[in-house]
């Protein structure tokens, strides 16, 4: 059955045609544009997500069309990229549609040789120059009282002429055009426009992104700020990557970055820094590629030993993956490397009394070791970590500890602090501890706290996760070549101390293959200077990158800069209050950043509430001051999904999404844990409870025509999202708008009003810089503090235009 979709439109026929305002254009995709009228009295206005329920479209109230697949594939040697769009979509209604298709393109000049098919026949078009665009856009933003392409305007486009779609056919609409992507610092830039796809009036169905990036020298760090992309290697100079998605609404242009260099350690950075007085904020992307270690360098060997739980709680399938996931590290040893094995319930036992060497004969023991082993007892977590540290003094090297529990512990010492404070005094120079938390009944506490100490990491194993996915994934890593004992030295203009919060805040081992993202802060620009120095092949290694920070960023390109370092840096905030207790100063500073980034946590929720006065600190203290009591938790699931939480955001890859209210409370509710892996394009806090029941009614729904919009408006004061991201702002739903999270007391009381569409608004749009155009294409009133002056962007009425 056909998927209606309706769209806001008026017929006009003076010749018998049928012309319609459109854009279909699905989430994440590029060379989507608008379908416009080619008539120039016509006033329609793009199409916006209506919620349900809504009146149901007849086929004489409109033109109806599905999008049913979209397929991106893109080629890129060097910096030029050959991009080919293939859409399907199917007309629904029961007349022709006569439209024009429009592309705005992603930067000025970038796009060329863009050519245009409709079912595989060549469809003239050409490109429009910028000055030529801007008149286009400005035409069709009076014309049709809809703001949708303010935020193009100073942008080229591309346009075709005016070409049928007959009633009920399907049409394949190809795009293919050569773009010449930019350097962004040490990088390269490939970006897809993707921000005109929030005008749709349902979901796109499907959607497909696929690109094969070739280079003369090795590809190094290959990273995207934007989406959760896969990504495979096919030797050092070609690399692909994919995404792929279903019926989802677009939040952000599609962006990859890769670098390229012959040196076995590849070091990008990334700058941003909106305001000279203001701090800025850079991104360091290490990605090294060492080679594999011979079998006559024996001291390159690793340090390995796996110490599992086998108490009662892990009687049935968790021992079974126990034991698959302690004979696939078993498999993976090379005859260099020397381990052991230790099991522990109410005791301790171990496979070897000290570390053996791994060879053929050991290895075989160690598997019938594994399969002897049976759950029963209770769980003795200090004399584990006891008999574990003790071994570690006879390591020559780094030693890996892969640590698994899933209780809290039973017998010998129960407090979980004193134990931590045990390992502390026993722990050895070189040890390194993955702790394993497997299910709700953990303490998770303990556990980020022997992480800490240790100079490790914890990872927490959802109740059904498989247990031996987990640790093979872990030890697939850890058992990879690395530069160990690695430091990282930060100079600019030759003097340390001028960049500062830097995340993660210690490296230890660099393993090949691993891509390391590290964000901070700094104060001075000049000239940065990176030293990476570390141990590989018991050798002395040093790596000089050179690079600059700059005075202030041109554009808001890299913004997600600045909002990943704030993201890891709320993750950073929760730990140290988690382990060291709470003050006022971190407090403050944990609301200031959520606020800021509408990154809300379990702790911050009650921003988003309408209720709440954003500029009213004590009271943002006393609630998060109460609600940060439950990490006082330090077992069940509760416990662990806040854990796992801040976990996510110290480690996270990508800038955390804004995120409603509802769903930052996940972690406190009792509820199912997620079933999902760690941090995206946005941090998933929603996954810590019942996402079904705890997201917002946020939904892309057809649109109705202008009749009915009145009687839906109800709905859809119901179903806006709390907290929004435009452009490189944050905005919460205050009554009857969108309120910058910046926006002071004092600035919102001498705020400047100004009417969508009139004389003042056009001269706002000629003063204010690209950025800030997003901020006055938004269908709804947005209150926005632009170079320090607060306005209200009023949604025009019909008695404006009158």
């Amino acid at each position: 059955m056909c998927r209606t979709v309706t769209h806001f439109l008026r017929w006009f026929s003076p010749l018998g045609t049928l012309v319609l305002l459109a854009i279909w254009m699905p989430s994440a995709a590029v060379g989507q544009g608008f379908l416009i009228s080619p008539a120039p009295n016509h006033q329609h206005r793009l199409p916006r997500p209506m919620p349900r329920p809504m009146p149901q479209p007849t086929p004489q109230s409109g033109f109806l069309y599905d999008v049913t697949k979209l397929e991106i594939d893109a080629s890129i040697r060097g910096q030029v990229a050959e991009v080919q769009v293939a859409q399907t979509f199917h007309n629904c209604s029961g007349r022709t549609m006569q439209v024009k298709f429009v592309f705005p393109l992603p930067y000025d000049g970038a796009v060329d040789q863009m050519t245009f098919l409709v079912d595989g026949e060549e469809l003239e078009g050409r490109l429009v120059e910028a000055d030529q665009a801007r008149q286009i856009y400005q035409s069709y933003v009076r014309r049709s009282q809809d703001p949708a392409l303010v935020q193009w305007i100073g942008t080229g486009m591309f346009q075709t002429q005016v070409f049928p779609v007959p009633a009920g056919a399907e049409r394949t609409v190809s795009l293919r055009y050569t773009q010449l992507c930019r350097r962004n610092g040490t990088s390269v830039d490939w970006l897809l426009p993707l921000s005109p796809t929030k005008f749709t009036t349902q979901p796109i169905g499907e959607v497909a992104i696929r690109g094969r990036i070739r280079s003369e020298t090795r590809i190094g760090n290959l990273y995207s700020p934007s989406h959760e992309i896969e990504i495979e290697r096919d030797g050092d100079q070609v690399a692909r990557f994919a995404y792929q998605a279903k019926k989802e609404v677009p939040k952000r242009d599609f962006r990859v970055l890769w670098d390229t260099g012959d040196s076995p350690v590849q070091l990008s950075v990334l700058t941003h820094r909106a305001d000279s007085e203001k701090d800025g904020y850079f991104m360091l992307m290490v990605q090294p590629k060492f080679p594999e270690v011979t079998s006559a360098e024996r001291r390159a060997g690793k340090n390995v030993i796996l110490v599992m739980d086998k108490s009662g709680s892990m009687r049935g399938e968790k021992i079974d993956q126990a034991r698959r996931a302690a004979s696939y590290v078993v498999r993976r040893l090379k005859n260099r490397d020397r381990f052991t094995l230790i099991n522990y319930d109410s005791r301790v036992e171990t496979f070897r009394s000290e570390l053996a060497d791994a060879d053929k004969a050991t290895r075989k023991d160690a598997e019938e070791y594994i399969d002897s082993m049976l759950a029963g007892g209770s769980t003795n977590i200090d004399e584990a970590l006891k008999q574990t540290l003790r071994m570690a003094e006879g390591a020559d090297g780094p030693l890996y500890v892969v640590f698994m529990t899933d209780g809290q512990p039973t017998v010998g010492e129960k407090n979980a602090m004193k134990i931590a404070a045990n390992a502390k005094q026993r722990l050895g120079e070189g040890v390194r501890l993955f702790s394993l938390g497997v299910g709700h009944d953990v303490n998770s506490r303990l556990l980020d706290k022997l992480a800490s100490i240790c100079l490790g990491q914890t990872s927490y194993v959802r109740p059904g996760e498989p247990l031996d996915d987990v640790i093979s994934r872990l030890y697939d890593r850890i058992g990879a070549p690395a530069l160990t004992n690695a430091k990282l030295r930060l100079t600019v203009d030759g003097k340390e101390g001028r960049v500062r919060q830097i995340y993660p805040a210690d490296m230890y081992d660099l393993f090949s293959g691993d891509q390391l993202v590290i964000v901070g802060r700094y104060r001075k620009h000049g000239a940065l200077k990176v030293e990476l120095s570390g141990d590989f092949l018991g050798t002395e290694q040093k790596y000089v990158f050179e690079d600059e920070l700059p005075k202030v960023t041109g554009s808001g390109n890299n913004v997600f800069v600045e909002r990943l370092w704030a993201t890891r840096r709320i993750g950073e905030i929760i730990d140290e209050i988690d382990l060291e207790g709470e003050n006022k100063e971190l407090v403050d500073e944990l609301i200031a950043l959520s606020k800021r980034h509408g990154i809300l946590t379990p702790y911050t929720a009650y921003l988003a509430e309408e209720k709440t006065d954003l500029n009213d600190l004590s009271q943002g203290r006393r609630i998060a001051g109460q609600r940060l009591e439950r990490l006082n938790e330090e077992a069940g699931e509760s416990a662990f999904n806040q854990r796992r939480f801040k976990g996510m955001l110290r480690s996270a890859g990508r800038a955390a999404d804004p995120a409603s209210a509802d769903m930052a409370m996940g972690p406190l509710r009792n509820a199912p844990a997620p079933a999902g892996g760690g941090l995206g394009g946005g941090v998933p806090i929603d996954r810590f409870g019942d996402a079904a029941a705890a997201r917002p009614s946020v939904t892309s729904a057809p649109t109705i025509l202008e009749s009915d919009r009145k009687k839906a408006q109800g709905e859809r004061d119901a179903s806006v999202s709390r907290v929004k991201q435009i452009g490189s702002k944050t905005f919460y739903w205050r009554g009857d708008r969108y309120v910058d999270s910046e926006a002071t007391k004092e600035q919102i009381d001498k705020v400047t009003e100004v009417v969508q569409f009139s004389d003042k608004y056009f001269d706002l749009l000629r003063e204010i810089d690209e950025a800030a155009k997003a901020y006055l294409a938004e269908d709804t009133d947005v209150l926005v503090v632009i170079k320090g002056r607060a306005y209200l962007i009023k949604k025009s009425t019909a008695a404006d235009s009158e």
